[in-house]
This record gives structure tokens, sequence and C-alpha cells, in this order.
């Protein structure tokens, strides 16, 4: 009978070992499938910010008729001074508050 406790007991420890490996695996592959999901989202930020960057850069040139050469002149707190100053006007903000808020009505599902 003690033979077979032993014996028992071998085949859980066994088990037990497996189960444990196993569980290392899934827990590696879990970390690598977050780190690829965190690597996508920091790659679409990424993208956005030069769609959008250039886009603003796009409305600099034409709407307000600035060369190249003062682009380049443009330096960080330069843009933030022009970002702050037309987030700073009123009508501005009631003006993109409501474009974001038809933008979320679209994407909502309907009822």
């Amino acid at each position: 009978m003690s033979e077979s406790k032993q014996t028992r007991r071998e085949v859980i420890d066994a088990e037990l070992k497996k189960t444990k490996a196993e569980l290392a695996i899934v827990k590696h592959r879990e970390t690598k499938l977050r780190n690829q999901i965190k690597g996508m989202t920091e790659k679409e930020r990424r993208h956005r910010n030069i769609v959008w960057g250039s886009h603003f850069e796009y409305l600099l040139r034409e709407k307000l008729n600035v060369s190249k050469e003062q682009l380049a002149t443009l330096d960080d707190d330069k843009v933030k001074d022009i970002l702050n100053t037309l987030f700073s006007d009123l009508s501005f903000r009631r003006i993109m508050q409501n474009i974001l808020t038809e933008k979320a009505k679209k994407k909502s599902p309907t009822e």
C-alpha cells in the first residue's frame, strides 16, 4: 500500500510539474500578445500624429499662405502658441465640441 501511495504521489508530482510548465508557456504567450497590442496602438498613435501634423502644416500653408521658409522657422513653442491661441477662442471650442459630438453620434449604434 505504501508503494502505491508513493506511485500516486509521483504521478501527481509529474502532473503538477507538467501543468506548471504549461502555465508558464501560456503566461509567456499572454505577455507576448499584450506587447503586440501595445506596439500596434503605439504605431497607430504615431501614424495619427503624423497625419494630423501634416494636415496642420497643410492648413498653415494653404489657408494662411505661410511659405515653406516660414514653416521651417516654427519651433515647438511657436506651434503650441498657435494651438493655444486657437483653442482659447470660445467660438472655435464650441464648433469643435459640435463636430466631436456629431462624430460620436454617428459612431454610436442606432436604436
